[in-house]
């Protein structure tokens, strides 16, 4: 993985602390330390830090001048303050959103040596969150000017940039964004997030998920070869997340069947009826033209702002799952629409989930796979239940692999996964009832 971003509630924060890394990389600290979560954090020159820099009452490094940047006793209490500070730790950085550096202002940093699109780790507030951002150099490089935008559309408040380029890196339990340096780069300093073990209810039945199909029968969209169509896209991914909603105990109602093609009023209507929790509705893209496009990637439309409105939530926790599965995201990953129905007459926090552009051929050949789609309903699924707050109920014990059929019926499990009735994990594995009522409306057999 080349990127990922975390948005964590300062609630969930047990405690936070910067750890020298005397030689080891983001992932041995953490597994050193028994931390959640870490990212390297901080500027250093050589064995040196840069900047200001205090652990647990020592001050590391005093430079003499003064700036903003982060300070913190426990985690939780984590705010922005002008440096040095009394607090137990605080660390500075590139200045990205302080109280003297705003949005489109001048940031102040070395473009000589800083400059350009390259890997970048950052740390930034927004209402009651904490954000981490970590990514490498190539595709994921941003320019300081970027990374500030990119942070305020994520909801960030304040924020600073604390990594040169070439060395960012984190570890978490579902991620691991490696240096960009061959060999790998320990870094100086790395922050550590300890999370509070909240004990979550194991498979409630009191959510419950609209998922909208997009479109239906008939629908033109699609690829411009003809070899893609959204529709069908679509319906097929409702059934794989409703699958995985269904296993971790959350109620799914359909807004539509195979067959049907109702309006975005009669969506939306069907959502409100049902009182649901969370409205995901399932497409792909198109970038307005009738042949192919460059524009690619994962993107969430929701009506309009702030990031702390549910839907905004929602939608970063579905990101995020994105981002750790490896999947190509858009370059705003979530963007405003108050023109569309479903978002403004649902009553539910509403999404319309793009999971890429039907109109790019890298999209289409990854849309057309069965691995591929699987990956994408388990993130969305995923970032789902981290909204609602269930627990990831996973798969019963097996290899959970993509082979392993035994010979008499290998031929049919090659095929079953190719037209997507069954998702190629498991082949030994026994069915439940549910499973097989899944498999069985896959084939077209319930009509």
């Amino acid at each position: 993985m080349s990127k990922y971003i975390n948005t964590i509630p300062l609630s969930s924060i047990d405690r936070m602390a910067i750890v020298l890394g005397k030689g080891r990389l983001a992932r041995q600290v953490r597994e050193d330390v028994g931390c959640d979560l870490t990212i390297n954090l901080g500027f250093f020159n050589g064995s040196k830090p840069v900047g200001h820099l205090k652990i647990d009452g020592k001050v590391l490094s005093k430079p003499d001048w003064g700036c903003w940047g982060y300070a913190w006793d426990n985690g939780g209490d984590i705010k922005m303050e002008a440096l040095p500070s009394p607090k137990a730790n605080y660390i500075s950085g590139t200045e990205l959103l302080t109280p003297m550096v705003g949005l489109g202002d001048s940031i102040p940093y070395d473009h000589e040596k800083l400059g350009g699109a390259r890997g970048r780790t950052a740390l930034a507030l927004g209402v009651e969150k904490l954000i981490t951002y970590c990514a490498n150099d190539g595709k994921d490089g941003a320019t300081m000017e970027g990374l500030q935008t990119e942070l305020y559309e994520l909801g960030a408040e304040t924020a600073i940039g604390a990594d040169g380029g070439g060395s960012s890196q984190g570890s978490g339990d579902s991620w691991d964004v490696r240096s960009s340096d061959v060999p790998e780069r320990p870094v100086h300093n790395y922050l550590c997030i300890w999370l509070k073990k909240e004990s979550k209810e194991d498979k409630p039945v009191s959510k419950t998920v609209c998922l909208d199909p997009g479109h239906g029968p008939g629908c033109v969209n699609g690829s411009p070869d003809g070899s893609y169509k959204e529709y069908e896209f679509a319906w097929d991914m409702s059934q794989r997340v409703k699958t995985h909603l269904e296993r971790c105990g959350v109620k799914v109602v359909m807004t539509k069947d195979e067959s049907g093609y109702p309006s975005l009023t009669e969506r939306a209507d069907v959502s409100n009826k049902s009182k649901a929790d969370l409205f995901v509705s399932l497409h792909s893209n198109a970038e307005g033209n009738a042949g192919w496009g460059a524009a690619r990637g994962f993107l969430i439309y929701t009506s309009m702002g702030p990031m702390t409105a549910g839907r905004n939530v929602a939608a970063l926790k579905i990101i995020d799952r994105m981002s750790a599965a490896g999947v190509v995201l858009g370059k705003n990953t979530i963007q405003y629409n108050a023109e569309y129905t479903v978002l403004v007459k649902t009553n539910a926090p509403a999404m319309i989930v793009e999971h890429g552009f039907h109109t790019n051929k890298e999209d289409v050949a990854l849309l057309k796979t069965t691995e591929y789609r699987a990956k994408l309903a388990e993130a969305t699924a995923k970032g789902v239940c981290d909204f609602l707050g269930i627990a990831w109920a996973d798969y019963p014990v097996g290899d959970g692999t993509t082979s392993g059929a035994d010979d008499w019926a290998a031929g049919a499990w090659a095929k079953a996964k190719d037209k997507g009735i069954m998702d190629g994990t498991r082949p030994t594995e026994p069915v439940t009832r549910q499973e097989l009522a899944v498999v069985l409306d896959r084939a077209g057999m319930l009509k």
